[in-house]
């Protein structure tokens, strides 16, 4: 199968979070309708038609890109459609809600600037162009199946291979943001990635980073940043990465 096929899935709060924009009474302050599903989540499932029509080719060098562009809410059923390389996620009622680009392979982009950085002390309040420190976990067969169970991933390659999925590679990326600056709640609203290789668990995982730009969007506070994600020594992932991080309720 060449073309990706559209792809139907009900997106998930898959579990409590720090980030209490994911909580529904946080996310009405800032005047959403309820608790917004995790981009990493919907990201994670966009992902699905792809590696269906793709596989290990795709997993392992292809590339995609979504912007998050209006909320998602828990239990809301969307549809992934791929179009001569455009993606779009849409929801039962028409409305777009995340936008991107997809293709099977991609270039690999430029590791030179990315190396181990011990952790400052604390978070910082607000980024600066420059390293993030580096973020360590180790990448478990234990956690990659509760997280293909949370998020209902149909495709059976994951677990009969142990793949660590592209999601939970993502929630690393994340997880970069989330150690070096001191966050409220927060809003992830882009990912460029392309894949490198193929994380095989267990796995040492390891995340470098770069802050690129810190700047305003609207009223709110947005990071953007470059990530790599390493297993085991050896690249797996890397992404352009953007987020509100701090958000203001100001109208």
């Amino acid at each position: 199968m060449d073309a990706p096929a559209p792809h139907r899935f009900v997106a998930r709060v898959i579990e409590e979070s720090e980030n209490k924009i994911h909580d529904d009474g946080v996310a009405r302050r800032f005047g959403f309708s309820g608790a917004l599903v995790p981009g990493v989540e919907l990201f994670a499932r966009t992902t699905t038609p792809l590696v269906a029509a793709w596989g290990e080719e795709w997993l392992s060098g292809g590339r995609v890109d979504l912007r998050f562009r209006r909320p998602v809410y828990d239990g809301e059923e969307v549809l992934v459609d791929v179009t001569g390389g455009r993606l779009t996620v849409t929801g039962a009622d028409g409305e777009v809600r995340c936008l991107g680009s997809t293709g099977r392979t991609g270039d690999r982009p430029d590791l030179a600037d990315f190396a181990e950085v011990s952790a400052a002390g604390e978070p910082v309040i607000d980024p600066v162009a420059g390293p993030f420190g580096s973020v360590h976990e180790a990448g478990t067969v234990e956690e990659n199946e509760w997280y293909l169970d949370a998020i209902g991933e149909p495709l059976p390659l994951y677990r009969e291979r142990s793949w660590a999925h592209p999601g939970l590679l993502l929630r690393l990326v994340n997880e970069l943001l989330v150690h070096n600056v001191a966050l409220g709640p927060w809003i992830h609203t882009s990912s460029d990635c392309t894949f490198l290789g193929i994380a095989r668990l267990p796995a040492q995982m390891t995340v470098h980073g770069r802050v690129t730009d810190v700047g305003r969007r609207g009223r709110h506070e947005e990071v953007r940043y470059d990530a790599l994600v390493l297993a085991d020594a050896e690249p797996v992932l890397h992404v352009h990465h953007t987020a509100l991080y701090r958000l203001s309720t100001t109208a």
